[in-house]
């Protein structure tokens, strides 16, 4: 299944909040939350943006975060107590598996 079409199949179900993370960057209090769910902020890092994050930990790296919305890796899908990043196949099928 294409990650397009998986994202087309669970957009119309409700109980989805929708956040474009370019136009509403998430804050810093937010990435720090997420960054301890899911082990620590360099795991928010987009796969594009982490040789420009190197060096950065801890409040730098999720302030750096907080100024772009580019540089967090996307999609970001909190189902519960599962989350997801990116859309790998492994992402996908945590989901599948959380709804």
């Amino acid at each position: 299944m294409k990650a397009r079409e998986f994202l087309a199949q669970n957009l119309s179900e409700e109980g989805f909040e929708l956040r474009n993370l370019i136009k509403e960057p998430l804050t810093t209090d937010e990435l720090r939350l997420l960054a301890s769910r899911v082990g620590g902020a360099q795991h928010l890092v987009a796969p594009k943006r982490r040789a420009e994050a190197e060096g950065l930990d801890g409040e730098k790296l999720l302030k750096w975060l907080a100024e772009d919305g580019a540089r967090v890796r996307r999609p970001i899908v909190v189902a519960g107590k599962t989350i997801t990043l990116g859309f790998t196949d492994e992402a996908r099928k945590e989901l599948q598996d959380a709804l």
